[in-house]
């Protein structure tokens, strides 16, 4: 079977692109040809991710610094998805939190879209991208947002299937698209994230992308306000600027750059918590850290819903400000959940051998019924 993957592009190793190199491994006997905006991957994401395949790249590819700014091209990227024609194909599989459904392909060719989420910051987030963005109370801004929800609900029309990351993003599809969908939950590796003996230590963790959204700027004030509380971060990204400022004169918040899996787990499996304030529609690492056996620390909100039982495998707090955070970090304190086996045993539900089976079957009846 000769199928085509689109992805909106490959630039940090994050849960969409472990959602494409899953899909990989089970299209692994079939002849795939992967499409991007660009690919500006590592080696080792290379390899573990994309298996070695090439991928078909726009002209972003060779825009110098796309890696840094690719957020400024979204007004062109439906354009440079759209010069994707594809033909020849027996199954079109997109995965996208972006523009990826946006490609060309004969209307016959059964098209299954994994939706990770409709584009953010027009729909469920615009407010949020409004206010941060130069131009967001603007006539201009707006009318722009207005033609890409038309774009955007239009492209929609061209999927035949699509397979929504939550049942919060199933809502969203319905609500944006008004059509219906199945949940698939993403891949965890479980299987590399476990429970570990290690003797827990007195910090808690907050690892991830250092973007505006996943608003850690707003932990790290919460803990300049608990000095007698340790905070460890882990990570980097551009949302990552001015945070030595911020540190400076606060010895209990650590932040140690980016750091490989091996560690991330390490510190994972020791952390007495680990702390997820970004309003995420699945969120991949807050189910590894479970895997781990520790427990969280989650904003109430999106797939933290449906992946963290409150009172047993972490605690939900209610809002994006740093009261929440600490109340939640005192409620841990006053009532720390041990029960490490059973946070451990939550995560299994969401294991990348489960991803793959409901993946395949659902690929199998799509194309019975375009046999049939």
């Amino acid at each position: 079977m000769k199928v085509a993957l689109v992805q909106d592009w490959f630039n940090a190793n994050g849960g969409a692109e472990k959602v494409v190199g899953e899909i990989l491994e089970t299209l692994h006997n079939d002849d795939v040809e992967v499409y991007a905006l660009f690919d500006k991957f590592g080696p080792e994401a290379r390899t573990s991710i994309l298996k070695g395949r090439a991928v078909n790249v726009s002209l972003l590819q060779h825009v110098p610094f796309i890696s840094s700014f690719y957020r400024y091209f979204l007004p062109v990227m439906p354009w440079l998805m759209g010069r994707f024609h594809l033909r020849g194909y027996d199954l079109i599989i997109s995965t996208s939190h972006a523009v990826a459904k946006g490609f060309r392909a004969d209307p016959s060719i059964p098209s299954i879209c994994y939706c990770h989420t409709p584009l953010r910051p027009i729909w469920d987030m615009y407010d949020d991208y409004a206010a941060n963005h130069s131009l967001g109370g603007s006539f201009v801004y707006r009318k722009f947002v207005a033609w890409l929800r038309r774009w955007d609900v239009a492209t929609a029309g061209r999927v035949h299937h699509f397979i929504a990351n939550s049942k919060h993003i199933q809502q969203r599809i319905a609500k944006s698209y008004g059509r219906d969908s199945v949940v698939i939950y993403p891949p965890v590796r479980t299987s590399k994230f476990t429970l570990s003996e290690a003797t827990r230590k007195e910090y808690y963790m907050c690892p991830g992308r250092f973007v505006p959204y996943k608003k850690i700027d707003m932990v790290i004030r919460a803990f300049q306000k608990m000095p007698d509380k340790k905070l460890v971060l882990i990570g980097e990204g551009w949302g990552a600027s001015g945070f030595d400022d911020m540190l400076r004169g606060h010895p209990n918040i650590e932040w140690l750059g980016y750091r490989d899996d091996n560690e991330v787990i390490k510190y994972m499996q020791e952390a007495k918590a680990c702390i997820f304030a970004a309003k995420e529609d699945f969120g991949i690492m807050c189910v590894e850290t479970q895997a781990c056996g520790t427990p969280v620390l989650a904003l109430d909100y999106g797939g933290y819903r449906e992946t963290v039982v409150d009172g047993v495998t972490g605690y939900f707090f209610a809002e994006q400000t740093e009261e929440s955070v600490i109340e939640a970090v005192n409620k841990m304190e006053e009532r720390p959940l041990n029960d490490h086996k059973s946070i451990s045993m939550n995560a299994q539900r969401f294991s990348d051998d489960r991803f793959r089976a409901e993946f395949s079957a659902f690929v199998g009846q799509v194309l019975q019924q375009q046999r049939s």
